[in-house]
């Protein structure tokens, strides 16, 4: 945890400062727009870089999955534990949706979903899949609807207000007391939007909660909200979310990685 002296609050808030500046994280805040990319840029859909050893994913079934982001981080600002170089790929099929309940997704097995990390990039040996097959451009229920660059910025936040944690760290939030103070706090800091690092978002409930398993996926690795502007939507405007233990992601090691998507 970081201390900022100059992170601005609400006023009601102040009286709660030290707590609250004790929680927060650093974090890189993505900025999505339309524009065509590189095989190499960051961006969510579109077509990924391959190097022509790898094969492109596909889910249990045999289909071929569709690339959900990609993030250069040669061009995000440095973050505390994360790669300061390589590539993230984060590939989703069209069966998670179809195998999904109406409003929540939740696993760790990567049959539907596909997680790859390539610690250099080379563009001379990448090579287009459009060449091999073609790539899906409709799935059913896909979140991102059409290909967009990404731009990044640090800063820090502090824990969302629906965090497990949250209550151990900020006990102003049990108190039944202070329903003013808990409601600004819901307002300001729900941990929406789309990032790297940080806080995640939560509709209903924080899904480690309840499950030591899945309290050992203790870093949000990457987060993408709802944004119908850009034709981003998780079915009912919902989010969706990876989670990766600290002490692998330290390793570089993407193999064991939770991913979960809820929405209204």
């Amino acid at each position: 945890m970081n201390k900022a002296t100059n992170f601005l609050l609400p006023k009601e808030l102040e009286a709660f400062r030290s707590e609250i500046e004790d929680t927060l994280l650093s974090t890189i805040i993505i900025q999505p727009y339309q524009r065509s990319t590189t095989l190499t840029e960051s961006k969510f859909a579109g077509e990924p870089y391959l190097p022509s050893f790898q094969t492109y994913p596909k889910d249990l079934t045999g289909e071929p999955m569709r690339l959900l982001a990609q993030i250069n981080f040669a061009e995000i600002p440095p973050l505390l534990g994360f790669p300061s170089r390589g590539l993230l790929q984060f590939f989703i099929s069209a069966n998670t949706f179809k195998t999904t309940t109406v409003n929540y997704y939740e696993d760790i097995f990567q049959q539907f979903y596909k997680v790859r990390f390539y610690p250099t990039v080379n563009d001379s040996t990448a090579h287009s899949q459009q060449a091999h097959f073609s790539i899906p451009t409709t799935l059913d229920g896909f979140p991102i609807r059409q290909e967009l660059a990404l731009q990044f910025q640090l800063t820090q936040e502090p824990i969302s207000a629906l965090d497990y944690r949250a209550q151990r760290h900020l006990p102003f939030l049990l108190s039944s007391q202070m329903d003013d103070v808990q409601e600004i706090y819901l307002q300001h800091f729900l941990g929406a939007g789309a990032k790297i690092g940080g806080y995640a978002y939560y509709l209903n409930e924080d899904i480690h909660q309840e499950s030591l398993l899945l309290q050992r996926y203790n870093v949000l690795l990457l987060q993408i909200d709802s944004h119908d502007e850009l034709g981003i939507m998780w079915a009912d405007c919902g989010v969706g979310k990876f989670f990766i233990n600290r002490e692998k992601l330290l390793r570089k090691d993407f193999s064991d990685i939770l991913f979960q998507w809820e929405n209204y």
